[in-house]
Formats: structure tokens, sequence, C-alpha cells
């Protein structure tokens, strides 16, 4: 494993890795659900929002199908495409997130063995 592989496989690891926390420690629990559901919400609702709203309309699901083609048709987007799709199966559209994962590691094992 060269360097630059090294570096995207921690990147896409370290990616997993706070995404999965923020989902533990602010998505999950019952009271940030009540917390944001409140008149004045506080602050933190507001990537909370974000991401169920990503998560709803799939599109962590989708960019990472649009990168994992992008990446087979030759854009330099592999480490993305993996990322994205891990996002996707992470925040429940594993049907499509899987798929451009699946096509993102595909090109970055290729081009590691190239």
């Amino acid at each position: 494993m060269d360097r630059r592989d090294a570096t995207g496989l921690a990147a896409v690891a370290m990616w997993l890795a706070v995404l999965l926390a923020y989902r533990h420690a602010y998505i999950e629990p019952r009271v940030w659900g009540a917390l944001c559901a409140a008149a004045n919400p506080p602050l933190a609702c507001a990537p909370r929002a974000a991401l169920l709203w990503l998560q709803h309309w799939g599109v962590w699901g989708l960019s990472g199908l649009a990168l994992g083609v992008a990446a087979f048709a030759g854009a330099p987007v592999a480490v993305a495409a993996v990322a994205a799709g891990a996002a996707g199966v992470v925040n429940y559209n594993a049907t499509w997130g899987m798929l451009g994962a699946a096509l993102g590691a595909w090109v970055w094992i290729r081009r590691a063995r190239a």
C-alpha cells in the first residue's frame, strides 16, 4: 500500500468514525428529538436537521452513487465515492450508497494494482 492509498484509507476511516460518533451523540438519543421539536431549539439542532434532511431525501446514497459512477468513468474521485457510499450506508441510504462505495472501491483497488 502506497502513501496515497494509506492517506485515503485513513480519511475514509476518520470520516466514518466522526459520522458514527455524531449519530450516536445527536441523532439516536430520543432526548435530542424532543429538544429539537421545541419552540426554541438549541443551536445543535441545525446540523442534526441537515443530516436528517439529507438522509430523508437519499442524498447520502445518491451522492455516493454519483461519485462511484464518476470514478468508474475516470474521474479521480474513488476515495470520495467510498466515503460518500459509506455515509449512505450509515445513514440508511444503503441501496445507492453501497453501489457507489463498491464502484469507488473497485476503481481504487484497480488503480492501486496498476
